[in-house]
């Protein structure tokens, strides 16, 4: 991953207090990945007939959407991520107005449980990450060897296994604005574009930023060995590599406030579902 400050407008360096913290950021992130040796974009010996036309609703710190994310990689698709941060954990599936991709998932007839990908090109529209990866494989799989690492981690173990394997990334940064609760933010007009890498931490940090200010961006999977992450806003014509000015640029121009906190409650109105209680409001303050 780059940490460094390139962009297409010149720019001071960062202090030494800002580097510390941006270090200690992408050791959290890369102690999180630790699927590190899965999502890696493989070979394709046999060219699709067309590209498809993919849209996945999400979000950052679930680790039922990282094992989507992680078979887009793989497989080398792009795909438009529309994200759907948390407003509250109290209750599975609540939202408010502020909302501004959870109101396209139930007009499409899903559940309000993430990962949902919409198969424009095949006109599927799916919940569940087993479903989705299964989907994926069957449709876009051609000429693509699959990991022995990716056959186990994604159906070849046991549940004891598999469940702790794929939750402990997102329990190692269990924070507001890794990718989990909703921060204020200006609304593009155009999606931005990112070429990353899923088990790149840079890639992740800026994942997690675009994440919670609902930041819709085209996917476009590269190679670990490219310079990563690179972030490009077709509003503003900014490109950028690296994770800490993507970051700086993505805070200056759209975030409006800090995230909600891991205690908020359940938004009033509430426009989603409401009879579903979330385990994690177990461990909540009243």
């Amino acid at each position: 991953t780059e940490l460094g400050h390139v962009n297409s407008s010149s720019s001071l360096p960062a202090s030494p207090a800002a580097r510390s913290t941006m270090a200690a950021e992408v050791a959290a992130a890369a102690a999180a990945t630790l699927r590190r040796w899965n999502g890696v974009v493989r070979p394709r010996k046999v060219p699709l007939p067309e590209k498809p036309k993919l849209t996945l609703y999400e979000f950052e710190a679930s680790p039922y959407c990282r094992r989507v994310r992680e078979t887009i990689n793989i497989l080398g698709l792009e795909v438009l991520v529309k994200p759907c941060p948390r407003e509250t954990l109290r209750t599975e599936g609540a939202y408010s107005s502020k909302s501004r991709h959870k109101p396209e998932v139930r007009a499409a007839g899903g559940k309000l449980l993430f990962p949902f990908l919409v198969d424009h090109s095949a006109n599927v529209a799916l919940n569940e990450s087993s479903y989705i990866v299964e989907h994926l494989w069957k449709h876009y799989g051609i000429g693509v060897e699959q990991p022995s690492s990716d056959r186990v981690l994604n159906g070849g173990l046991p549940a004891l296994l598999d469940i702790p394997l794929l939750t402990a990334p997102s329990a190692l940064r269990p924070w507001p604005h890794a990718g989990l609760m909703m921060a204020p933010s200006v609304r593009p007009e155009l999606p931005l574009i990112m070429h990353g890498c899923e088990p790149d931490p840079g890639c992740r940090l800026v994942r997690e930023l675009l994440c919670i200010l609902q930041i819709p961006y085209h996917f476009k999977p590269r190679d670990l060995d490219s310079p990563l992450p690179h972030l490009e806003d077709p509003n503003t014509d900014f490109k950028t590599f690296g994770a800490r000015s993507a970051q700086e640029y993505l805070r200056d121009k759209y975030q409006l406030g800090p995230p909600l906190p891991l205690t908020a409650p359940v938004p009033e109105p509430n426009l989603g579902d409401s009879g579903r209680t979330s385990p994690i409001s177990w461990f909540l303050p009243r």
